[in-house]
């Protein structure tokens, strides 16, 4: 293998000036948390906290010894172990996820509307089809004949019947959390083994900047107690709520991300967390919130150096998106963009496959394309091998002047190294043309029908199924708001 490629945008005392004022900050100004149990838990563990206005502040020596406890291996495993994923990447390359939260689909017909529970079933076995998309996250379903209240569980519900990827779920309410972990425990067989392969991960946020409502610090809480992986996500959106510029936002959001880190290990210490630092920017003209300018890929890159080298914690950010409301040329060039810079900064994990319109639309299409980015830039991460052998010197020692490397075993021995895009189009004018002409979208639709027809469903036990089905009718009764 040769050697893998990065990109650093920070130098070591641009990491050090980071790493300082992130100190500075969670240290004399703090954050703020919405949670007695944690806040009780935080002081135990030597934290300085006012109970009366959630203020919390992390002496730098407690800062330091938390961060020690922070595991640098662990596995996010999937339901069958083929698809667990090692952390750090074994390969030294990076894991893909699906986008997250998407409430619109824009289904292979163009038709755009809420998303459906079939249509989460049909996205999830294509999620498992795809050969470059490692794990799966939770859209916003649109509840038809369920409370909204339970949109997670039920999404959750017939996500866990048709994959056996792990998975990153988003609760949407304080008390879904328990639900969805006592979910992913049926499905294996127990709490305890939940704790010994997690299944699943969870994200946490921070809103408003170093804020952390009551919804968040209970995923926290209870993901801790339960041995469930951490996500720990920052969503702010430069010029909005963290500053406009691209150290501005990474400053604040890494402060955002560190302080979930520190407090999953007073809680629960070598709980396996993940930094994920999902950046925005708000477009000054029109106050909408972007996830693609160039200006927002800088601070994403930023960010993943900085958590893997000035951490060693494994980073997790946007690694495809755009803000194009379709499948058109500003989709292709940002979602490449993206993921090459992203996955050459250091990220392990590039995440938000299959997204359109700054990830409120997901795609089965733009998904399909993802996955072969996917592949063509872990091509590219990997980088190559430079020696006698790979260079073909015996061949070209030996040339007649007449040969030429067609017939060589040297050719045989390499020409499938490269990966070969399902989507992407390599004929000639001819010869495109004889196939219809088609463009990516119409040809990323072809591919997708071509799984859609092949796919078999999952086999969960019935034993299984009734678990699942006892806890979700459980959940809609106590958790329907009266």
């Amino acid at each position: 293998m040769g050697s893998i490629l990065k990109t650093k945008i920070l130098t070591t005392k641009e990491i050090e000036f980071f790493q300082e004022k992130i100190q500075v900050l969670l240290s004399t100004k703090g954050i703020h948390i919405e949670h007695s149990e944690v806040m009780a838990l935080l002081q135990e563990a030597g934290a300085e906290v006012s109970p009366e206005s959630g203020l919390v502040k992390f002496p730098i020596p407690l800062i330091e010894k938390a961060l020690k406890q922070v595991p640098r291996k662990f596995t996010l495993a999937g339901i069958d172990p083929k698809y667990d994923m090692e952390f750090p990447h074994p390969q030294g390359l990076f894991y893909t996820r699906t986008c997250t939260g998407g409430m619109f689909y824009l289904n292979e017909n163009d038709e755009y509307h809420h998303i459906l529970l079939d249509e989460v079933a049909e996205w999830t076995r294509l999620i498992e089809a795809l050969d470059n998309i490692d794990f799966w996250s939770l859209p916003s379903t649109n509840p038809v004949d369920f409370p909204a209240e339970t949109i997670d569980i039920h999404t959750l519900n017939t996500v866990l019947r048709n994959t056996k990827k792990h998975g990153w779920v988003q609760p949407y309410e304080a008390n879904n959390i328990k639900y969805l972990i006592e979910m992913a425990a049926a499905v294996v067989g127990g709490k305890d083994e939940l704790r010994k392969r997690p299944i699943i991960s969870a994200i946490c946020c921070s809103v408003p900047a170093l804020s952390f409502k009551y919804m968040d610090m209970n995923i926290l809480y209870e993901c801790c107690k339960a041995g469930v992986p951490i996500q720990a996500c920052s969503l702010p959106a430069a010029g909005a709520n963290v500053p406009i510029t691209p150290s501005g936002i990474v400053l604040v959001a890494s402060a955002e991300v560190l302080a979930m880190i520190i407090m999953a290990q007073l809680i629960a210490p070598g709980t396996p967390c993940i930094a994920t630092p999902l950046l925005f920017e708000m477009d000054m003209q029109t106050t909408v919130t972007t996830q693609a300018s160039i200006a927002t890929t800088i601070s994403r890159m930023m960010a993943m150096q900085l958590f893997a080298e000035g951490y060693d914690i494994p980073a997790h950010t946007y690694g495809t998106g755009t803000d194009s409301c379709l499948l058109d040329g500003q989709s292709g060039f940002e979602q490449a963009s993206i993921s090459h810079m992203v996955a050459l900064s250091g990220a392990s994990i590039l995440g938000g496959a299959g997204q359109l319109e700054t990830a409120k639309t997901i795609s089965p299409q733009q998904l399909v394309i993802d996955n072969d980015i996917f592949g063509m830039v872990r091509q590219l991460k990997r980088g190559y091998v430079v020696d006698e052998e790979t260079v073909g010197w015996d061949d070209i020692i030996s040339l007649s002047g007449t040969d030429g490397f067609i017939n060589k075993d040297h050719t045989y021995r390499y020409f499938r190294d490269g990966y070969r895009a399902k989507t992407f189009s390599r004929d000639s004018k001819t010869a495109w043309e004889g196939k219809g002409s088609k463009d990516i979208a119409a040809r990323a639709k072809d591919y997708y029908l071509k799984l859609k027809n092949k796919y078999t469903p999952m086999e969960l036990t019935k034993a299984v199924t009734d678990e699942l089905d006892a806890i979700v009718t459980r959940a809609d009764k106590e958790l329907r708001k009266k």
